[in-house]
C-alpha cells in the first residue's frame, strides 16, 4: 500500500497551484485513509477517518477551537481547511455517547508526502535529509470540554499505534507558544536551554517572514517583568513533548495571525523517555 500512495508526492504543484488554502469540497475530493488505525476504550473511539463526511466534522472542530476560540472570529459557522489536509491522515477521538469528534490530530508522514506543514515557517532541509521515516504531526485540538488527561492519553496511543504502522524514526512538528513579548520569547527559550531541551542535531530557521523582532539576550530582571510564570506560558501539549524527549529549535517563528511563537520540534524515538515508553511502547 505504501508504494501506491507515493503517488501523492507531486501534491506541491496542487501547493503552488492553490495556495495554503483550498476549497473544503476539493480537499474532501483529493481525501483518502492511508494507514487504518482503530480501537476503543471506555466511552471513547480512536481511529484515522475514513469519509469526506469525517472530514468535514474534523474542518468544523478546527474551526471552533484555531478560529473562534483562538482568533475570536465571530462567525457561527465555518471550516478551518488547508491544502495539505489531503495527503495527511487525521487521528481522532470520538465521544460514544454523542458520536461527535471532540480531538484530532494531523498526520503527514514522508512515506506518503514529501511537502510538511513546518516548512512553511521553517528551513529545516538538513532535518529532512537524516534517514528514518518522518512523521509531522500538525492541527492538534481538542474540543473545550474534553482537555483533560484521559483524552490526551487516547491520542497519544492512537500516535503510538500510528507510528508502529509506518515505522517512522522521527516524530516533528511546530508548538506554539501563546505569546508575542519578545522577552517572554527569550525567558522561554532560555527555560528549554537549561533543560538541554534545545535542538541541536540540525538546524532549524524561521523563513524570513517569520523572523522575530528584537529577540535577545535576556537580562538577569526579566522574569520579574512578565506577567506570569515561565512555566505557565508552555502549553500541556508542548510540555508532553518535552517529557517525552523532544528537542525544539532556538529561534521560533512568529505567527502574527494565531499571536504566538511556534517552535520547530523533534522528538527521536530512539530518544524516548523511559515514562513514556512503559506508558506507551506495549500498545
Amino acid at each position: 500500500m505504501l508504494n501506491q500512495l507515493r503517488k501523492i508526492r507531486p501534491f506541491k504543484e496542487l501547493l503552488n497551484q492553490y495556495g495554503n488554502h483550498m476549497h473544503a469540497g476539493r480537499v474532501e475530493k483529493l481525501f483518502t485513509r492511508k494507514i487504518p488505525v482503530f480501537f476503543e476504550k471506555g466511552s471513547y473511539i480512536i481511529k484515522t477517518i475514513e469519509s469526506r463526511a469525517e472530514l468535514k466534522e474534523v474542518m468544523k472542530l478546527r474551526y471552533q477551537v484555531f478560529h473562534k476560540e483562538y482568533r475570536k472570529k465571530k462567525f457561527p459557522f465555518g471550516l478551518d481547511v488547508e491544502s495539505l489536509d489531503p495527503v495527511a491522515d487525521h487521528l481522532v477521538i470520538i465521544d460514544k455517547e454523542t458520536q461527535k469528534i471532540v480531538g484530532t490530530y494531523r498526520l503527514i508522514c514522508s512515506e506518503f508526502s514529501n511537502v510538511f506543514y513546518s516548512q512553511s515557517e521553517f528551513t529545516v532541509q538538513g532535518f529532512f535529509e537524516l534517514p528514518g521515516v518522518k512523521l509531522e504531526l500538525s492541527r492538534a485540538c481538542i474540543h473545550r470540554d474534553y482537555r483533560k488527561g484521559v483524552v490526551m492519553n487516547l491520542l497519544w496511543r492512537g500516535l503510538v499505534k500510528y507510528m508502529n504502522e509506518v515505522k517512522s524514526k522521527y516524530l516533528f512538528g511546530c508548538s506554539s507558544v501563546k505569546t508575542m513579548d519578545p522577552r517572554e520569547v527569550a525567558l522561554v527559550v532560555e527555560h528549554f536551554r537549561t533543560r538541554d531541551a534545545l535542538l541541536t542535531s540540525v538546524e532549524a530557521k524561521p523563513l524570513p517572514i517569520y523572523e522575530m523582532p528584537r529577540l535577545t539576550v535576556v537580562p538577569s530582571d526579566a522574569a520579574e517583568a512578565i506577567s506570569k510564570p515561565i512555566e505557565e506560558l508552555i502549553p500541556t501539549l508542548l510540555q508532553s513533548y518535552l517529557k517525552a524527549g523532544a528537542k525544539v529549535s532556538s529561534t521560533p517563528a512568529l505567527d502574527r495571525d494565531f499571536h504566538c511563537v511556534d517552535f520547530f520540534t523533534v522528538l527521536d524515538m530512539e530518544s524516548l523517555t523511559q515514562l513514556y515508553e512503559r506508558r506507551y511502547r506495549p500498545d
